[in-house]
């Protein structure tokens, strides 16, 4: 039989009520399901971010500290769980190759952004509603919970 604690003891520190109040604030990880499959989410978008600014696969792998391999893999179920072409690779040369978003990417990547504003935006309000009585306290006129 599990032992029953006994209530709070005199010497245990109190919370300190004279600290003054951080700033209280949601946040979410969004990812976006396709058919019940994980299509969409933060480091698929940051992937295709990345090779947005560096024009290639390998640069953009190499930037977020991942496999070229597991770049591909991204790539791969993006497309095969959304439809959409995500990227455009291109045949070396002079300039020695390099993979681009496709207008449909780049479009998916924007909607994906508005999106997550959208989110941010009515996640900030809900918490100001439902938390504002603690954080909009004067600093020291903390209430305790009991």
């Amino acid at each position: 039989m599990p032992r029953i604690q006994p209530g709070p003891r005199k010497d245990r520190r109190e919370a300190k009520t004279d600290a003054t109040p951080g700033l209280w604030e949601g946040r979410v990880r969004l990812w976006i399901d396709v058919g019940g499959r994980n299509a969409l989410g933060p480091g698929k978008m940051r992937l295709l971010e990345a090779i947005a600014a560096t024009k290639s696969l390998a640069a953009a792998a190499k930037q977020l500290r991942m496999s070229y391999r597991q770049a591909w893999k991204h790539l791969r179920l993006i497309e095969e769980r959304t439809g959409v072409t995500v990227v455009e690779p291109r045949r070396g040369g002079s300039d020695g190759g390099g993979t681009d978003l496709t207008p449909e990417g780049q479009a998916l990547l924007e909607a994906y952004r508005r999106f997550r504003e959208d989110v941010d935006r009515h996640m900030h309000a809900a918490c100001q509603r439902h938390f504002a009585q603690w954080f909009s306290q004067k600093p020291g006129r903390g209430r305790r919970l009991q």
